[in-house]
């Protein structure tokens, strides 16, 4: 899973040149005429619908091994999606999530969120403002709401009803996240925009995730490359320890980098995910 995700500013250019945009969902459900948990595939900041590749099939059966139907949700840069990361509403994601639950193949209340990089930070936001889902995987996460990716100008990410949520920004025209077109080394311009924002700044734009209803699962790498998400896991398990989060919390601490995530990770994510759903789900 070397490129789930790509540096965003070469992937941006690239995705100019695709004539055919990727499918906003792309299902891949057990057929066996019973109902099986779900877990739904969010992707990172290149956008569009990786998991939806052909070439990604014989994954997608890996969720069929542990007893998951599986789901690949697009949420910008896809046919029904905007085409421009800012802004995007958190509330009309998760009633596209809520619509995959109410399925009859799917069991109720076993449904997990695992999203990558960017849309680990959407999951999060996801399961600490809704309800709909129970279990939350972040893959390399982001502990803030940030600024919009691939564009200039200053704009949050996402909204809720109808809002721009605060945000921390890593400016794109700045020589850090310019030169990362180069070096594929972006972590810097996280990190200095982190430690130069204001507490206040760091307060409005954390993510209440001692909010999220179910189990969170954090994956880590302490060698990232693209923004420090060993750094920001660990001040969400503060989090959640500091609010007395009482709900199941895993957090694996990869020595890889941004794309480190391997058969064994996604191994002890399904087991996990097993575990905290308990036998009603499996």
């Amino acid at each position: 899973m070397k490129n789930i995700i790509t540096p965003f500013l070469l992937v941006g250019a690239l995705a100019s040149c695709e004539n055919t945009p990727a499918p906003d969902l792309y299902t891949h459900y057990i057929s066996d005429g019973e109902a099986h948990p779900l877990v739904i595939l969010l992707g990172g900041s290149d956008g569009g619908n990786y998991f939806a590749n052909p070439k990604m099939k014989p994954l997608m059966d890996r969720y069929h091994e542990y007893g998951f139907s599986v789901a690949s949700l697009g949420y910008f840069g896809t046919k029904g999606t905007p085409d421009s990361p800012i802004e995007l509403s958190l509330n009309a994601i998760d009633a596209r999530i809520k619509a995959l639950t109410e399925d009859p193949t799917i069991k109720q209340r076993c449904v997990a969120l695992l999203g990558f990089s960017k849309g680990a930070e959407l999951s999060l936001l996801l399961g600490s403002h809704f309800n709909t889902v129970n279990h939350i995987v972040a893959a390399y996460p982001s502990h803030v709401v940030w600024n919009a990716v691939k564009t200039p100008m200053s704009y949050s990410s996402w909204s809720l009803d109808g809002q721009p949520l605060p945000y921390i920004e890593a400016p794109l025209l700045s020589f850090n996240m310019l030169s990362g077109i180069f070096t594929g080394e972006y972590r810097t311009a996280f990190t200095n925009a982190l430690s130069e924002a204001s507490p206040k700044a760091l307060g409005d734009a954390a993510i209440p995730i001692e909010n999220i209803n179910g189990s969170v699962t954090l994956v880590s790498a302490k060698q990232d490359q693209i923004w420090p998400s060993y750094e920001m896991a660990n001040k969400l398990e503060q989090r959640l320890s500091d609010n007395g989060y009482e709900k199941p919390v895993l957090h694996i601490a990869m020595d890889g980098d941004h794309y480190s995530y391997n058969k064994e990770t996604m191994a002890t994510v399904l087991t996990q995910l097993q575990r905290v759903m308990g036998p009603e789900c499996n």
